[in-house]
């Protein structure tokens, strides 16, 4: 049985929606870290390996002319510079007075540094002094200040898979973690009133954490049952224990009534027959509310609803008879229990004319491929958007009701529960006028849960 309320709105997020931004951040993130530091880690390696290499050059250059005098020590710059040549390294030797020999073009420098002349951008010079004399060796490495400047365009591509990437295995990812969560979700709605605990629900969990959720709501939901129990068996038990002597002071009251009684006793009288009739009814419909019906009937009897209806017609006062118009458009067969289906329409007819004061009352049942409809209109001042969602509640009377209508609020959730056992929907459907009720039966086998049962 489904009860239709208003929309609550759906869920802003889920576990699985947020999880699966979350990869996709910590991806795009990590790979965007990772790329810009593998990118400076490389540019660092390759730069100091040049330096390495010019310093080594230079370091070579000074030890070679130490204690040679500046003649001989030109002509060793000058054929080391002329070897270098072919390995794109360039080199010059410089004395405390100026330049010995080697390449003219290379001014003097300490240490290794870019150039900072217009056009030799990706020049790069190291210089090392030993033996009172100073040699630099220059290179022309283009390709590493482009590899610094590709560092973005790197973090940018690589960020770029990762998003892609993130985006086509998050939400699996995220939801092969959240499984756990829905696995139990699946368990906690099959659970049905009246019934055990699914064997799933006893199950341990696969991870700690939906363990203790789990046994919290297993422990939870048990003394909710042994609860729900106790108090239906005390209702049960009361009901049977007030059953007997109502009919019986019923029955004598009867007896008196047949009899010669002065006017006021024969009034009296007649209220306290109606009276206990009243609290008759109440006591049957407290015993079927303290039935268990969820999950116990044997719903394979046909029972036509056309059948039920004219039964519970017939069975109303000649007066409150002339007031409802029944369309009978088809038999409107469905399995289930003849009785409470009864009960159910009973009380369905019997809300409607004491809400419509002295209006009509419309019944009629139909048929469709899918399913079988029961509608009850009246022309009373209808149902509140603020008590729709509680009229369906054991004792909730709204304020319209309690203002000089008998009754004990007891006749919907009586309806309620028996669709609720025939794996109806019951709804009060939006009307200009008065209550519309319809009962929704689904054609085929009610044992088997419908979508919003």
């Amino acid at each position: 049985m489904a009860l239709e309320t208003a929309d609550t709105g759906r869920p802003r997020d889920s576990m699985v929606r947020r999880l699966s931004r979350t990869m996709v951040a910590v991806a795009l993130t990590s790979s965007a870290l990772t790329a810009g530091a593998t990118g400076l880690l490389a540019y660092r390696m390759l730069l100091a390996g040049e330096d390495r290499r010019l310093r080594d050059a230079a370091v070579d250059m000074v030890e070679e002319v130490a204690g040679l005098d500046d003649a001989q020590a030109r002509i060793e710059a000058d054929d080391e510079a002329t070897e270098l040549s072919p390995f794109g390294i360039r080199i010059t030797l410089f004395s405390n007075e100026g330049r010995l020999g080697g390449d003219p073009d290379i001014p003097r420098q300490s240490g290794c540094a870019w150039s900072q002349l217009p056009g030799e951008e990706g020049v790069r010079r190291c210089g090392e002094t030993a033996h009172g004399r100073l040699s630099v060796a220059q290179e022309n490495i283009e390709s590493i200040p482009r590899l610094r400047l590709s560092l973005p365009l790197a973090a940018l591509l690589a960020t770029a898979c990762a998003s892609l990437m993130g985006l086509l295995m998050s939400r699996r990812v995220a939801s092969w973690a959240a499984r756990p969560l829905t696995e139990l979700s699946a368990s906690l709605a099959r659970i049905e009133a009246g019934s055990p605990l699914p064997a799933p629900l006893k199950t341990q969990a696969r991870y700690s954490e939906v363990n203790a959720v789990r046994t919290a709501l297993v422990e939870l939901l048990t003394r909710l049952q042994e609860a729900l129990e106790q108090s239906r068996r005390f209702a049960a038990n009361a009901a049977h224990e007030l059953r007997t002597p109502l009919a019986t002071l019923q029955a004598e009251l009867e007896l008196q009534a047949e009899m010669p009684q002065p006017p006021d006793t024969a009034q009296a009288l007649t209220r306290m027959h109606r009276t206990v009739t009243s609290l008759g009814v109440l006591v049957e419909r407290l015993l079927v509310l303290a039935d268990d019906t969820q999950g116990s009937l044997e719903l394979v009897e046909p029972v036509s609803l056309a059948q039920v209806v004219e039964e519970v017609l017939q069975a109303l006062p000649p007066g409150e008879r002339r007031r409802v118009d029944f369309e009978d458009g088809a038999p409107g067969l469905v399995s289930g229990d003849r009785h409470l289906l009864r009960q159910l329409v009973d009380n369905g007819v019997e809300n409607a004319l004491k809400f419509s004061d002295a209006g009509r009352v419309w019944v009629s049942v139909q048929e469709t491929p899918e399913e079988t409809r029961l509608d009850i209109r009246d022309e009373g001042p209808g149902i509140s958007e603020a008590d729709l969602r509680r009229v369906f509640e054991p004792f909730y009377r709204a304020s319209g009701a309690r203002a000089g209508k008998p009754g004990h609020g007891i006749g919907l959730s009586l309806v309620a529960l028996v669709a609720r056992a025939h794996r109806a929907n019951v709804a009060f459907l939006p009307s200009k006028r008065g209550a519309h009720l319809r009962l929704t039966f689904a054609r085929g086998d009610p044992s088997q849960p419908r979508a919003g049962a």
